[in-house]
């Protein structure tokens, strides 16, 4: 069902969250047409800790959004891939002083690797600079 998210911890349900804050408000509002204080209470319980359910979901997929959003920016990923070039550099280099030649040529990989990565990234980064500045000229 399109209304039902799941994550690895736990499961939420959007259609039997809004079914529960429902249900707890229509139950609240009898008690309190019925004069039952327990009722009343009853249904503002469920319909506030499902709406408190509700509410932490939406939180968490904002977090998870941003987290998202930071991972696949392209500084972030410029900044992984300076990280990689100074990884494989120094593999290359221990491997060539070690005379492991598969180390050396693994880092040298990793090395290419991490530059291609950064190019590609900084690139973007000015693409979008040049975009921001020619938005703020008009």
């Amino acid at each position: 069902m399109s209304g039902d998210n799941t994550d690895s911890s736990k499961s939420f349900s959007t259609v039997g969250n809004t079914a529960s804050q429902a249900m707890g408000y229509v139950k609240s509002a009898i008690g309190g047409l019925t004069g039952n204080q327990e009722t009343k209470e009853s249904g503002d319980s469920q319909y506030y800790a499902a709406k408190g359910e509700a509410d932490q979901h939406k939180k968490e997929q904002e977090r998870e959004k941003k987290i998202n959003d930071l991972k696949n920016d392209p500084k972030t990923q410029a900044g992984q891939g300076v990280i990689q070039t100074a990884t494989g550099t120094v593999k290359n280099v221990a491997g060539g002083l070690l005379g492991d030649e598969k180390m050396a040529e693994s880092g040298k990989q990793s090395k290419n690797e991490g530059q291609a990565r950064f190019d590609d990234n900084a690139a973007k980064i000015q693409k979008e600079q040049a975009k921001e500045q020619a938005q703020q000229t008009e």
